[in-house]
């Protein structure tokens, strides 16, 4: 729904303009009482000589600033159309001799992914240095992608902005940006400077839902309650926000990670009402891509179940897996592709089976660990592809001995790759993990000679001793510690 707020000499002129266009008065209201626009979200202001639009703080269009247009009737009911997603019949009412055009046809190509060649940027940033940012940053074809002049940009369009309200909203699409290329750290530093310059409540709802991305991006294991709990609170705010605009997009958008971070804080049954809850706004909206989402999210809950104590859950969690490939393909979603065929060989190697099937079980296993690391290489994702590693590597050891290769050397050698992307200085809990692992191998690897068991005993004592130099994990340094003593008893037989 459609809202113009006018005064009261416009009210009859935009009735009739309304009017002439059959039944659309069943998709815009006429308001002259700002009090009534709480719940709506699509809002055009009217004066005796102006059409301005309301700053669209909820992602329902591109986030593109029109002028302050001349009251026409052909500019108000091209701006309706445009704001009511019709934008072939907008241009209708608009002729190439009017700047409006130029607008509407660079905010049209915005929104459906056209091209946008030099002269349609050098339009967009001649008439406003935030639109010029957007173009940057959202536009396809001929622009330039430069991160730092990008950056440059958007630092004069927020010095520029008319005011507090402008200023966030250009700082909104500045985070986003720096979300895209996972500065998350910039990105909260940013939020948190512009959060008390948010004056209205969609802007503060904006920057409080934009935190909530920043924060859950950065958190990592062992996860720290208080910033999971600081994640939550933001959740919350902003799904109850939307809920209470009707904007169920949004809402079910957080609420798939407001499922992740129950999940993460152990609370399933809240995780699983979150996931279920916002399968029902998708549904209701129709949008194949968000279900896929959300039913990733409860592909990974039913996994989480079957890993504490419910292993009735292995197969409903791999059947909503598999269900979510219809919608991630490998042409279509590469990364999301990658991610669930990770899920589904973790799946593979821990789902509890009979002797006669672990062979079928351990084939999926190893296809599915492949396509991960196809995707996931170590130059483009170091993080991803060592995380993969360790998980293969782990795997590895709890399959049935092979007829063409070692299993066990062939992990070892995944865990040396891990290594050297877990390094003390940056994940020394990954890297730590990684160890008590590859200790766990070290165990089940025989040598040929005597020399090669002395070799592989004095890489044990040293990998054993430093996880108590770079981790302060009590059940960590424990394992490290039982490594340790049982390499005493071996030394003994050693000598």
């Amino acid at each position: 729904m459609l809202t113009i707020l006018t005064t009261t000499n416009k009210n009859d002129a935009i009735l009739a303009a309304i009017a002439t266009i059959e039944r659309l008065s069943e998709l815009v209201t006429v308001e002259q009482d700002e009090t009534q626009l709480s719940n709506t979200h699509k809002i055009i202001v009217v004066t005796d000589t102006s059409i301005t639009s309301h700053l669209d703080w909820d992602d329902t269009e591109p986030p593109y600033l029109f002028p302050e247009l001349e009251f026409t009737q052909e500019n108000l009911l091209a701006m309706i159309f445009y704001k009511l997603g019709n934008h072939q019949k907008a241009f209708e009412f608009v002729s190439q001799e009017n700047s409006f055009y130029n607008h509407l046809l660079i905010a049209t190509h915005l929104q459906f992914g056209y091209d946008i060649n030099e002269d349609m940027y050098a339009f967009a940033k001649a008439e406003s240095q935030h639109n010029g940012c957007i173009v940057q940053q959202y536009g396809a074809g001929q622009i330039e992608k430069d991160s730092d002049r990008l950056k440059a940009s958007y630092a004069e369009a927020i010095a520029s902005a008319p005011n507090d309200e402008y200023r966030v909203f250009t700082i909104k699409h500045f985070v986003n940006f720096l979300l895209d290329i996972k500065a998350y750290d910039e990105a909260e530093k940013v939020i948190r400077i512009a959060m008390p310059k948010a004056i209205s409540t969609d802007a503060q709802n904006a920057m409080r839902t934009l935190l909530s991305t920043a924060l859950m991006a950065q958190i990592k294991m062992p996860y720290d309650k208080n910033a999971l709990l600081e994640v939550q609170e933001l959740q919350q705010a902003s799904i109850a926000f939307y809920e209470e605009k009707e904007l169920k997009v949004n809402a079910g958008l957080l609420l798939i990670d407001a499922s992740e971070i129950a999940n993460f804080q152990e609370d399933f049954i809240a995780s699983k009402n979150y996931i279920n809850k916002a399968i029902l706004y998708f549904k209701e909206v129709d949008i194949q891509e968000f279900l896929g989402e959300a039913g990733l999210r409860k592909a990974t809950l039913l996994y989480t179940w079957s890993k504490n104590g419910s292993p009735q859950y292995y197969k409903p969690a791999i059947n909503a897996f598999q269900d979510t490939l219809k919608v991630f393909k490998r042409d279509t979603h590469p990364q999301k592709f990658a991610d669930v065929h990770h899920n589904l060989a973790l799946i593979y190697s821990e789902i509890p089976v009979s002797p006669e099937e672990k062979p079928i079980w351990t084939a999926f296993c190893a296809s599915s660990f492949k396509e991960v690391l196809a995707f996931y290489t170590k130059e483009a994702y170091p993080y991803e592809n060592a995380m993969a590693s360790h998980n293969y590597a782990t795997a590895l050891m709890n399959f049935p001995e092979a007829k063409l290769h070692n299993n066990l050397d062939k992990a070892f050698g995944l865990f040396e790759d891990a290594l050297t992307v877990r390094t003390e200085k940056k994940y020394p809990f990954e890297r730590a993990l990684t160890l008590l692992n590859q200790l766990e191998l070290y165990w089940l690897m025989h040598n040929e000679d005597e020399a090669s068991e002395r070799k592989k005993y004095n890489q044990m004592v040293e990998k054993a001793t430093s996880i108590a130099k770079i981790v302060n994990d009590e059940n960590l340094i424990a394992q490290a510690n039982q490594h340790l003593n049982q390499l005493k008893n071996l030394k003994t037989i050693l000598n």
